[in-house]
């Protein structure tokens, strides 16, 4: 009798190189790609933050196309795009031509929106210097703390976040890294890390970036550590985030990066 296979990890998924790019179809522009390949951590709230991401894009008229086909990344059919947006997508995700091509957009000024699990540890450090992690990815609390709820701290000086209070309550499995963002990193939230239960490892103190923009080169880069739960994407608040980052990855408001 042979041996039963092992039941697939879905929350660990072998990990997959596309070569083979999809077809598109016709697209209006502005139009906005939502990727979501996962070659390390697969986040179950995925599938929620696309349907998210489409409706908010075409609420603005434009259009949306969501793939976790890597091949996609091809000089060609992202010029059709002004922002590109990552939703939990994680590890490393391309191959050297892919990488190439999106640095090349990238270098061209378009947009960058990366998401919750985009900035975890299981990236690549050109990819993370990209998106401009200061240090080394340390985790998020584990076990009964997995979840907790706190204040973050808002500059609401950008699209992605004027419509928030300056202490925002949110609940989250918030991540942490050994450094703050890179010194060019403008900071949009931080965690008050007051009365939170965190390993020392966890604890970033003032320094606790979970929301930050920044430039690389003429491109505009964006990054929320928030979104781990399904029903995040859901909440009106964090949805008007994402679609002020994304109005602004894609030029469409705000300032910077000219």
């Amino acid at each position: 009798m042979g041996q039963t296979a092992p039941p697939l990890d879905p929350y660990h998924p072998t990990p997959t190189f596309d070569t083979k790019a999809p077809e598109l179809p016709p697209l209006r522009r502005p139009a906005i790609l939502i990727f979501s390949k996962t070659n390390s951590f697969r986040h179950d709230s995925i599938p929620d933050a696309v349907r998210a991401i489409e409706k908010l894009v075409r609420a603005r008229g434009w259009s949306a196309y969501a793939t976790e086909n890597a091949a996609i990344f091809n000089p060609a059919q992202l010029a059709k795009f002004d922002a590109v947006v990552f939703a939990s997508a994680t590890g490393d995700m391309f191959t050297p031509d892919q990488r190439a091509a999106f640095q090349s957009y990238l270098a061209g000024g378009r947009g960058f929106v990366a998401l919750h699990g985009a900035g975890d540890g299981s990236h690549p450090d050109w990819y993370q210097r990209i998106l401009g992690v200061g240090g080394s990815y340390t985790g998020h609390p584990g076990g009964a703390d997995h979840f907790q709820t706190s204040d973050l701290i808002v500059d609401r000086s950008h699209p992605a976040t004027r419509h928030l209070s300056p202490r925002w309550r949110w609940t989250e499995e918030y991540y942490a890294w050994e450094a703050p963002p890179r010194a060019d990193a403008h900071v949009l939230a931080r965690l008050d890390e007051t009365g939170m239960r965190l390993e020392p490892k966890h604890r970033m103190g003032e320094h606790h970036a979970l929301v930050w923009w920044r430039c690389e080169g003429k491109a505009r880069v964006f990054y929320s550590a928030l979104g781990h739960k399904p029903e995040t994407w859901t909440d009106p608040a964090h949805l008007k985030l994402v679609d002020g980052a994304i109005g602004w990855a894609a030029r469409k408001t705000g300032k910077g990066c000219d």
